[in-house]
This record gives C-alpha cells, structure tokens and sequence, in this order.
C-alpha cells in the first residue's frame, strides 16, 4: 500500500510539473503585460524628453530657497514629516465696533 501511494504521488507529480507555466499569471498567454506606453505618452508629452532622465537646473537660482523650504519642512534636526509647512493662519479682526 505505501509503494501504491508513493508511485501515485510521483505521477501526479511528475503531471502537474508541466503546468508550471500556467498557473503563473505573468506568464501566460493573452494576458496584460506592460510594454511601456505610459512612458511614451508621458514622453511624448514633455517638452524635452531628456528631462525625463535627468532635469535641468534653473539659472537664475542657486538653490538657496530650495533648500530653505526643504529645511522648513523637516523641522528642527531633520526631524519631521514636512508639518513645518503647515504654519497656522493668523487671521486679526479689523472690525471696529462704533457706538
């Protein structure tokens, strides 16, 4: 009996070895599969594509204000998840009350 269950073990087995493939989702046939056409479009849309890959500083800065804002947003010793940028308004009550 165990020499009976063991050869059926092996061929079924040795049977669903050859369904690897279909039982993956990525590999069969006719289903969805990326080929890049979200970035062709996004390509396409861009006024330099390069920009894409590497972008291009501004000229007329040197990076001052950027960093500045980026130091507000992480709050004191890098520590923060950018509630810096979050400052309360202060609205004042210019209304006078006449009598």
């Amino acid at each position: 009996m165990p020499r009976f269950t063991f050869s059926v073990l092996c061929l079924a087995m040795l049977g669903l070895s050859g369904c690897a493939g279909a039982f993956d989702p990525f590999q069969r046939p006719g289903d969805w599969a990326e080929t890049g056409a979200a970035r062709k479009t996004i390509a396409e849309q861009a006024a330099n594509p390069s920009d894409l890959i590497s972008g291009q500083s501004d000229s007329l800065s040197n990076g001052v204000a950027a960093s500045a804002a980026i130091d507000k947003a992480l709050g004191p010793k890098g520590a923060g998840t950018a509630a810096g940028l979050q400052t309360p308004a202060v609205i004042k009550n210019t209304a006078t009350t006449s009598q």
